[in-house]
């Protein structure tokens, strides 16, 4: 069950540029999983990091889902980044846990941007799915204790 859904898709949408996911097996109920995933700011601690760093000037609109960023001043070179997260029951008392980043271009400048900036991107946004996914689960034992 999708919990927080990413960007809508009309029927004419693209495919994102990038997207990654990132999974991790939750001792808990798939229903109290549900409900501490359904809670969680999936990118307001991100923009709150990317503004500590200097670099909020980039941050067009943060989104509950995501924000677009931009490459350039002008604001023509952007990236939508949409985050998702989804639980699905592995037994009774194991949940699995994934969130879905994907991140679609606004021209083939600024997919050209990506690209060359994913080696400092990338890690960047491992980061914080895991932290994203040690919340979940660390919420999840605190409810079950």
């Amino acid at each position: 069950m999708v919990v927080v859904q990413g960007t809508e898709r009309s029927a004419r949408a693209v495919e994102p540029d990038v997207s990654e996911s990132f999974a991790k097996t939750v001792e808990a109920p798939e229903a109290l999983v549900e409900g501490i995933a359904a809670r969680l700011d999936l990118v307001g601690p991100l923009v709150e990091r990317l503004i500590a760093v200097g670099v909020g000037e980039h941050i067009v609109t943060p989104r509950p889902n995501g924000l677009v960023w931009r490459f350039d001043a002008a604001g023509r070179c952007r990236v939508a980044v949409a985050w998702s997260i989804d639980v699905e029951a592995e037994s009774d008392d194991v949940s699995v846990v994934n969130i879905v980043v994907e991140m679609t271009a606004s021209s083939e400048a600024a997919r050209e941007r990506l690209i060359e900036a994913w080696p400092v991107i990338g890690p960047l946004v491992e980061v914080h799915a895991h932290r994203l996914l040690h919340a979940v689960e660390q919420r999840a034992e605190e409810y079950a204790e």
